[in-house]
């Protein structure tokens, strides 16, 4: 009678660990049917969630550099989206407007520089679809020029400069006639700031400073110039057929660069060496 209930007494306790697995997998197995939140194969998924987006292709510009200005709204309301580009100061320096598509999606170009891009710094993007509440903004940096390398024999001098309509192919020095040679590729009537570190060339007379002489395709052209005490900073208007811009000066450098400092050292250490040589000589004939 005892071994009975015993037995009995092991299948029932059998039967209720068995009802406990069986619970937990299905439970186990509704869970797993269930969606989980915070996870989403769409990574627009937290874009969507907004009224509206907006981002830029890169994080910093040039002067001349296109910006491409993108990005996704909520809802279609049928109408465009304005966009404004201010500067450091809050100026407003460009606006313009986009189309939403069938997406969802938007995109535009703008062009960095100008005449109201006068400020380096960090510039702003605001848009707007509709109305004040779908509103979104970004920022970019905007260097306000370019930098060129001039090589001469070796060593580089640093120009920097902004263009309107057109780029500089590139920047050529001609030590003999102490000019550079810039050409550029014009896309129509623009006009060019660069400055030249006076390490590089200047334009002087006795201890004083005299003006460049500037030609256009070989015609002498008028310019403004600012200057500091270590870079003279040239701007000119161009046309559209444009193909080379002449900076004369009087003095280009190196006048005493690498190469010439070689050629006086080595000629000095065979002037030592002959003087020694011809005093040996003069002692062992005594």
């Amino acid at each position: 009678m005892t071994e009975v209930l015993k037995y009995q007494f092991t299948n029932i306790e059998l039967l209720k660990v068995s009802s406990i697995n069986a619970g937990f997998i299905l439970t186990l197995a509704t869970m797993s049917c269930l969606p989980v939140f915070g996870q989403s194969s769409d990574s627009n998924v937290t874009s969507s969630l907004m009224p509206i987006t907006v981002m830029t292709d890169k994080s910093s510009y040039s002067d001349g550099d296109k910006i491409i200005i993108s990005g996704m709204v909520k809802d279609q309301l049928n109408v465009p989206i304005s966009i404004v580009i201010r500067d450091p100061n809050q100026n407003i320096v460009w606006l313009g407007q986009a189309t939403v598509d069938s997406d969802n999606k938007y995109s535009t170009e703008a062009t960095a520089g100008g005449s109201l891009w006068t400020a380096a710094g960090t510039y702003e993007i605001d848009t707007t679809y509709g109305s004040k509440d779908r509103t979104a903004k970004t920022l970019f940096e905007f260097t306000g020029y370019h930098l060129y390398p001039v090589q001469i024999q070796g060593s580089s001098y640093n120009a920097t400069y902004t263009i309107t309509n057109g780029t500089i192919i590139s920047i050529t020095p001609n030590i003999d006639a102490k000019l550079l040679v810039i050409s550029i590729d014009a896309s129509g009537n623009g006009s060019l700031t660069i400055s030249f570190p006076r390490t590089l060339i200047d334009a002087r007379t006795d201890a004083n400073d005299s003006q460049f002489v500037v030609q256009e395709d070989g015609m002498a052209i008028t310019f403004l110039e600012s200057k500091s005490d270590t870079a003279r900073t040239l701007t000119m208007s161009f046309s559209s057929h444009t193909k080379q811009i002449e900076v004369i000066g009087t003095q280009i450098v190196p006048e005493f660069g690498p190469l010439t400092f070689t050629v006086l050292t080595a000629s000095l250490g065979i002037f030592l060496y002959v003087k020694r040589h011809a005093w040996l000589h003069r002692e062992f004939i005594r």
